[in-house]
């Protein structure tokens, strides 16, 4: 039996794939096994990964009669592997030399469910390179040891949470395969890490991010559609990806809570939904030219509550007007394109609100914390007139603590 299980989800991708696996098959750590699971793939991955299993018996080729999706052929790795411990890589990235070396030196010492260490970002374009240190934050964890029902609370959390790639974590062995044995069989792609993340972190008793660890290489850009504009119909995708994802986990923990007990699953339903809204919202923002943005929340709303949508859209008002009430000079160029859209998506919010009887029939508090802020920011920056009950600065911040007590 190898003391590591490495699998790769493969779909015709074939031309990065030799370089992934020559990444793992030159470690000096030697006692792993390689799972490739070839998602029927229309390319020559199947022959390229056989070609390469006749130079070394450690990898091993499983193939999909039918396409079924990342989270799928993740899934069907794991619970054919056989190693103490298991990890997954994407088929166009790869690890650094001596890793897993260092990697299993560390397990070794530290027993745990989840181990979480670094990246190093390669930029694969220009678009990428100009994403790549805030890539490299995001993905670079904070060293610290997390033990049950924090390691859940902090995954999904606004602040001092962590990334919810599945990638770039080893896991104890059986604690995977029993967690796999738990997700959906449903087709899901995009989202089935965050998916995949909730259900590892509600399950493991101890979680470890490993300081100095940048030990994943991963090629940013490379595989990916990073920065492509994006039409109303592929917006639409990725939010009904999301909220397949939302479903699914809510599903998840109607069909676990009595086996896995704690009292706040409600909040960490509402902690990944955040962060779920967050991505279909921030990719409608930045990658869908403007004049299709107003039309295509409609195709949105489908999908998504008018609460959650309105509270993103809030988060967008909320910094154009703090960056028009902080700037030098409200007649630069900067200032005055902050004004506009600060107004402009105030518009769309007030619109999903006067058409949905928002706010008052909400009890999400994420959207209603992120009106007040916006509202606060308007007022004090003038965009808006202040109503005459509406208290000022310092006063309504103090205002806005005590109610929440």
């Amino acid at each position: 039996m190898p003391q590591l299980s490495i699998i790769i989800p493969a779909y015709n991708n074939s031309r990065y794939l030799p370089e992934c696996i020559r990444s793992l098959t030159m470690q000096d750590y030697r006692d792993i096994e390689i799972i490739v699971v070839d998602d029927a793939s229309t390319d020559d991955t199947s022959s390229v990964v056989k070609d390469l299993a006749e130079h070394d018996s450690r990898i091993r080729l499983i193939q999909h009669k039918k396409n079924a999706g990342t989270l799928a052929s993740r899934k069907s790795g794991i619970l054919a592997s056989h190693g103490s411990y298991v990890m997954l890589i994407d088929q166009d990235d790869a690890l650094a030399p001596n890793a897993l070396t260092s990697l299993m030196l560390f397990a070794q010492q530290h027993p745990a469910d989840i181990y979480h260490f670094g990246v190093k970002v390669h930029a694969a374009n220009s678009q990428a390179q100009q994403a790549a240190a805030g890539m490299t934050s995001f993905l670079t964890p904070t060293p610290r040891t997390l033990q049950g029902e924090d390691i859940l609370q902090y995954q999904f959390a606004s602040s001092k949470g962590f990334d919810w790639h599945v990638h770039h974590k080893m896991y104890s062995g059986d604690f995977a395969r029993n967690a796999y044995t738990l997700a959906s069989d449903t087709r899901l792609v995009l989202s089935d890490d965050l998916y995949m993340s909730f259900i590892l972190c509600s399950t493991a008793s101890t979680y470890i991010a490993i300081p100095d660890s940048p030990w994943y290489i991963y090629h940013l850009g490379r595989g990916d559609t990073l920065g492509q504009q994006l039409t109303p119909k592929t917006s639409e995708t990725i939010a009904q990806r999301d909220a397949q994802a939302l479903s699914l986990l809510k599903k998840f923990v109607s069909q676990e809570s009595s086996k896995i007990k704690r009292s706040d699953w409600d909040d960490r339903l509402a902690d990944v939904r955040n962060r779920l809204i967050e991505h279909t919202m921030n990719e409608w923002k930045d990658n869908l030219p403007s004049e299709n943005q107003k039309k295509t929340l409609q195709r949105i709303l489908q999908y998504w509550e008018p609460d959650t949508v309105c509270g993103e859209i809030y988060r967008y008002v909320r910094d154009y007007a703090y960056a028009y009430l902080t700037a030098k000079d409200h007649k630069s160029q900067k200032a005055l394109c902050d004004k506009a859209n600060a107004k402009t998506y105030l518009d769309m919010a007030r619109y999903i609100e006067k058409n949905n009887g928002l706010p008052g029939s909400s009890k999400n508090n994420h959207y209603l914390g992120l009106r007040e802020i916006a509202y606060t920011h308007l007022y004090d920056s003038g965009l808006l007139a202040r109503p005459q009950s509406q208290p000022r600065g310092l006063r309504a911040l103090l205002s806005t603590f005590l109610t929440r007590l």
